[in-house]
């Protein structure tokens, strides 16, 4: 696969360590929620992101600074600068028409829902958006959730919206409501346990993993989940929840 030069038209902070990268492509490629790409600096490195958002040759991409390729891309890369990608890559989230949907999305983990639920409300859905943060002061996203879907936020120290993790916010939300599938995305923790609360409500659930991914190809195996053999970069990076329950448990071995 080849790479799409692309030049950045918008750089925006979002919260601290938090930028959101807008991009213009040379040509048009069609993601779907979901599907990430690879981003590369010439020199420097490449990195795995998915897709925030897509229209027509613009892309949009949340880089959360953890890392010497985010770093060098939050110090060096502005407006005007040139980057090239390689994507669509990966398999997004499976979306059927209509339903109840309900979007869990953990700090910069929350990157692809927005897109999705741009996606879900075209097809007809009726997507709510949970979205978790340590304080307020690390809210960001809030507005444009809200211009497509229900927004609640939730932060652990109780200084902004609900009081608790966004897994509390979850179970409260699931006691009152009933939602046709779930999609979340965030740390592997924050995962599995919404993966147990789905289980028992018996809900549908797709989650977003993470590992360390090099190739994006399936090829180098660095990705690989064990002792499943699936690779995240082309088998995922979209499962169905019940995999992390089966590697928790043992039942994958």
């Amino acid at each position: 696969m080849s790479y799409i030069r692309g030049t950045v038209r918008e750089v925006r902070s979002l919260a601290k360590g938090i930028r959101e990268y807008s991009i213009e492509l040379d040509s048009r490629i069609s993601p779907s929620p979901g599907q990430f790409a690879m981003l590369w600096i010439p020199r420097i490195g490449e990195i795995p992101l998915s897709f925030a958002d897509v229209n027509q040759s613009m892309v949009k991409f949340i880089i959360a600074r953890v890392g010497r390729v985010t770093t060098f891309i939050h110090e060096n890369i502005e407006e005007d600068s040139i980057i090239y990608i390689r994507g669509p890559l990966g398999r997004g989230f499976r979306i059927s028409p209509g339903g109840n949907c309900l979007l869990i999305g953990g700090g910069y983990g929350l990157a692809p829902l927005y897109f999705l639920a741009k996606k879900l409300v075209e097809l007809g859905c009726k997507p709510k958006a949970l979205l978790g943060f340590k304080s307020g002061e690390d809210v960001f996203y809030q507005n444009e959730f809200e211009r497509i879907c229900g927004v609640e936020i939730s932060t652990e120290d109780g200084s902004y919206g609900f009081r608790g993790t966004v897994i509390d916010l979850m179970r409260k939300i699931l006691e009152r409501s009933r939602y046709d599938i779930v999609y979340a995305c965030g740390r592997e923790e924050m995962l599995l346990k919404a993966a147990r609360l789905c289980v028992e409500k018996g809900i549908p659930i797709e989650v977003s993993l993470e590992r360390y991914i090099r190739c994006g190809l399936g090829v180098c195996g660095s990705c690989v989940i064990e002792p499943l053999g699936l690779r995240v970069c082309r088998d995922g990076p979209v499962f169905d929840g019940r995999i992390l329950l089966m590697l928790e448990s043992g039942e994958a071995k």
